[in-house]
């Protein structure tokens, strides 16, 4: 198991400050061992049209989504070795803003930027201010062109193409479902994958998927317990963790364990890590993560900063950093699968948490992630097609929050 030979050590020293969103622990500092890189694999369906490679550089704090034609004529999607790809989605395009109340300080208009697709997984934004998003059934789309099929992809229950995160020369990771595990790959210019870390067991529940990039650039992978609550605090199983991946030497370490199906990573102001968390009937979570912590699953559940009982199912979340939605500014965004909505936690001077805003209850059904963009607005990805929802006209969905003019 390629992940067994690449687990690291991680050399930790906590700093204990106070910071906007966590409950006073500091940001961990993690020394790097260095090792040989990994090997891509054989040449994948998945490429780059030389027009989206990402340049580098930084996005203008102005910057938002182009306006995205009218059109189905999306190209062919190259067939890979497990059969038929999938059908291609519709290049999106963009209907009517509409507005919506939030029941708080803030008047919201919320406009369809993407509609006619399969269960979204993962929103991210190139280098450039491109978004582009994930569905499990294996296609990866930048907004407004055609999908791409990603090689090796399964879809089966909860498992399939999944987390997305670009690093700061545009090259894209993914963590996906394969035939046989759980991996993360970094996807190359000419089409091959480079595995960072395989080995994770897959299951049709509990594969975690989420990925994220830290401090300093090393990628954060969040793996369930694959249905096998033992493996979660077993130091020798990757499952029920939290990857700290080095996307230079590929080598992957335990940053956390513990956990039962994390779903949702984001990075808050300080730079630490956070965290939203599935829990059994009971016990949903939302955590502050610091290096070597045990996430306390299978034998205690509800440890989080906040916790959830009956259960919401928990799943992407962003710290809102822009300056477009003030009153925003500083909170911990999340959605819900099971609660069908976007919630605002705010946070006081001293960490703790001062409130909690529930937006668009029910509006758009399960709601799988949530990114702020470059321009300051949210945008959130709809889960409706995921086998747990009740799809409406249009599912899934992408939709931009922004305050209304």
């Amino acid at each position: 198991m390629r992940w067994r030979r690449r687990l690291v050590s991680l050399s930790v020293a906590v700093a204990l400050a106070s910071a906007a969103c966590g409950d006073g622990a500091g940001e961990p500092t993690l020394s790097r061992t260095e090792g040989a890189a990994p090997s891509p694999s054989d040449r994948g369906q998945f490429s780059y049209d030389p027009d989206d490679l990402p340049g580098g550089g930084t996005v203008p704090s102005s910057a938002v989504p182009a306006p995205v034609p009218t059109t189905t004529d999306a190209a062919p999607l190259p067939a890979g070795d497990r059969g038929a790809p999938p059908s291609p989605s519709p290049v999106p395009s963009v209907p009517a803003t509409t507005v919506e109340r939030s029941g708080g300080e803030v008047a919201l208009a919320v406009t369809e930027v993407a509609q006619g697709l399969d269960t979204v997984w993962a929103l991210a934004w190139d280098p450039e201010g491109r978004l582009w998003f994930t569905e499990r059934r294996g296609a990866l789309t930048r907004l407004g062109t055609p999908p791409r099929v990603v090689e090796g992809v399964v879809e089966e229950g909860e498992g399939g193409l999944m987390g997305l995160e670009f690093d700061d020369q545009g090259r894209a990771y993914v963590m996906y479902t394969g035939a046989t595990d759980n991996r993360v790959v970094r996807l190359e210019a000419d089409g091959s994958q480079t595995v960072l870390a395989d080995g994770i067991a897959r299951a049709a529940i509990h594969n975690g998927g989420r990925l994220r990039r830290g401090p300093g650039g090393a990628l954060f992978a969040s793996t369930g317990d694959a249905g096998r609550p033992e493996s979660a605090p077993d130091p020798a199983s990757p499952n029920g963790k939290v990857l700290r991946i080095d996307p230079s030497g590929g080598e992957a370490g335990i940053f956390t364990s513990g956990h039962r199906n994390i779903q949702g990573l984001c990075v808050d102001g300080a730079g630490r890590l956070v965290a939203t968390e599935h829990g059994p009937d009971r016990g949903d979570e939302i955590n502050v993560l610091r290096a070597g912590d045990d996430g306390g699953w299978p034998a205690t559940v509800g440890n989080g900063i906040r916790n959830y009982t009956p259960t919401i199912a928990p799943a992407g979340c962003a710290v809102y950093t822009a300056d477009l939605i003030p009153q925003w500014r500083g909170s911990l965004l999340f959605v819900t699968l099971k609660g069908e909505d976007l919630r605002r936690l705010s946070f006081g001077p001293d960490g703790a948490i001062t409130g909690e805003e529930v937006l668009f209850d029910g509006e758009f059904g399960r709601l799988r992630d949530v990114s702020v963009g470059p321009d300051g607005a949210v945008y959130l990805a709809t889960s409706n097609r995921d086998g747990r929802g009740s799809p409406a006209a249009g599912d899934d969905r992408i939709l931009r929050i922004a305050p209304a003019r």
